[in-house]
Order: structure tokens, then C-alpha cells, then sequence
């Protein structure tokens, strides 16, 4: 399942054959090594396993990525900025604080309904960003930027209070978090029919902490 985000592929008109066939086979890679990471782990999913996969040998995968860590560099970093532009697009289409809050929800919950790999992908790096290796640090560098960009699109429903950081933390926690548990004891194709739910439930958890926050001040 390809994301629905511009690549060089899209734009193939300028490029040259060449080009547009190492942009095909990056994207594959990349689209390959997110379904192994969702299904076999970030751990235990090798290069091996990817260029098998993608009918690719291993020379061809290290001419696009150094290492296993390079390619869930690359997929973290293109998950999280596919997020931020359908959450951008959906806040900018409404005005005040609470639908600013619901339509930044929906878009995170159809995201990760549209793509549920990601929810386990997202959820293995959390854990892989505790270890201390160097790869952690690059990798909270991409989540900081993704969080700062999602505090600046819901500022507003704060009302000139509170933290927007920590409303940006909490609208990733609450989402990523219930659909994790759900998509790990029901499957993705259950999680796809609780789609109202889903939404009541973050919307009304958001709302009360902020309520909570604000009449604390």
C-alpha cells in the first residue's frame, strides 16, 4: 500500500528513465521494509529479509541505505511528515479551539486506519528511541520536529493557555496509543469498523484534559 504523498515517481515528466527507476526501486524498498518492520519487528526483520521480499539483492539495497537504521530512518521520517501535511489540511479547513482539536484527531485516526502498519512501525520505534544508541538520537529528532509542527496546528484550541507542546504530546499519545492497543487484540480489520468510537473516545479524553489543565490555572 503506497502512501498517498508526493515522490519522485509523481513527478516523472522531469526526470530521466534512470531517475524515475531508482525512485521505483526506493520506493519499493521502503514499502517492502515497512510491511517486514510492522509484521517481523524493527529487531528481528534484516536486509536479507527486505531485498528478498523486494527481488532485490543486497548491493542494490546499500546503494539506496547505509544500514537496516537508515531505511527506518527514512520510513519514520516519511510516515511522520505524511501525517503532518493530512493533519495541516484538515485543521485548515475549520476555525475555533474544539474543531481545530476534533479535526486534527480525525485526521490522525484515518491515517492510521488507512495505514495500520504504521501504528506497530511507530510503536517499535518509541521503544527503539529509549536505547541508548546513536541511531535514538536521530530518530526523537524526527518525533521532536513531528510533535513541534502538530503543537503550531492546534495552538488555537488551547485559547491563549496552556502548553501546546504538551497538547501536541497528548493528541499523539491518546491517538497512537488506544489504536495500538485495539489493532494488537482485535486486527486491523477490526479497528477499521470503531471509527466513531475511536473518535468519541480521543475527542472526549482531549477535551477534558484540557478542561482539566485550564481550570487548574
Amino acid at each position: 500500500m503506497s502512501l498517498a504523498v508526493s515522490t519522485p515517481v509523481e513527478d516523472g515528466a522531469s526526470l530521466s528513465r534512470v531517475e524515475r527507476r531508482k525512485a521505483r526501486t526506493n520506493q519499493r524498498l521502503l514499502e517492502v521494509a515497512r510491511q517486514l518492520f510492522s509484521r517481523k519487528g524493527i529487531y528481528w526483520a534484516t536486509v536479507e529479509d527486505i531485498t528478498e521480499l523486494a527481488d532485490q539483492g543486497k548491493g542494490t539495497f546499500y546503494k539506496y541505505f547505509d544500514s537496516k537504521e537508515a531505511i527506518i530512518h527514512a520510513l519514520l521520517e516519511e510516515g511522520l511528515d505524511t501525517l503532518s501535511v493530512r493533519t495541516e489540511e484538515a485543521v485548515r479547513e475549520v476555525s475555533g479551539g474544539r474543531k481545530i482539536l476534533a479535526a486534527a484527531i480525525e485526521a490522525r485516526v484515518d491515517f492510521f486506519l488507512s495505514h495500520p502498519e504504521f501504528l506497530l512501525f511507530f510503536h517499535q520505534v518509541r521503544g527503539m528511541m529509549q536505547l541508548d544508541v546513536d541511531v535514538a538520537k536521530e530518530l526523537s529528532d524526527i518525533y521532536n520536529n513531528h510533535l513541534r509542527k502538530l503543537a503550531q496546528l492546534v495552538k488555537p484550541a488551547l485559547d491563549g493557555s496552556g502548553s501546546t507542546r504538551d497538547l501536541a504530546t497528548a493528541i499523539a499519545a491518546y491517538t497512537s496509543g488506544l489504536l495500538t492497543y485495539h489493532v494488537l487484540f482485535e486486527g486491523e480489520a477490526g479497528i477499521k469498523r470503531r471509527r466513531k468510537y475511536f473518535l468519541l473516545t480521543l475527542e472526549e479524553s482531549l477535551q477534558s484534559l484540557l478542561s482539566t489543565g485550564q481550570a487548574s490555572r
